[in-house]
C-alpha cells in the first residue's frame, strides 16, 4: 500500500489546473493544517479535500474488496470516521470544509470546480 499516492491524485491534478486557469491561488497539502487538506485557501479559511472513491467508501461506488473483507471494513470505517473527526477539528477552529468525490471530479469539473468557488 505505500505505493498507493497520497497527494498529486489525477483528480487533484485537474482540479488544480482549473483553478489555476481561473487564476485563483491556493496553498497545497499544508502540513500545518489538521488533515492535510488537497487544496488550502487561507485567507477565506476553505479547507478542500478531493475524497477517493475506494478510501473514502464512497456508498454509491465503493466495492468491497472480496480478499481480507475484515481488514478492509476496518480500514475505510476507520478512514470515514478520520474524515468526520478532520471535518470537526477544523469546523470548530474556523474552518469551512468542502468534500468532493474523485468521481464528481471526473463527471463534472467545472461543476467541482463551482462548488470550490462558491465558499471564496
Amino acid at each position: 500500500m505505500r505505493n498507493i499516492r497520497s497527494k498529486n491524485t489525477r483528480p487533484e491534478k485537474e482540479v488544480a489546473r482549473e483553478l489555476r486557469r481561473r487564476k485563483i491561488y491556493f496553498s497545497t497539502h499544508s502540513q500545518t493544517v489538521l488533515g492535510k487538506p488537497d487544496f488550502l485557501f487561507r485567507r477565506k479559511k476553505v479547507a478542500v479535500f478531493i475524497d477517493s472513491d475506494f478510501w473514502h467508501g464512497n456508498p454509491g461506488h465503493f466495492k468491497m474488496p472480496k480478499s481480507n473483507v475484515r481488514y478492509w471494513k476496518a480500514k475505510i470505517t476507520r478512514n470515514r470516521e478520520r474524515d468526520e473527526e478532520v471535518n470537526a477539528g477544523l469546523k470548530k477552529t474556523g474552518w469551512r470544509v468542502v468534500r468532493i468525490w474523485e468521481h464528481i471530479v471526473y463527471k463534472d469539473l467545472s461543476k467541482s470546480v463551482a462548488r470550490i468557488v462558491k465558499y471564496l
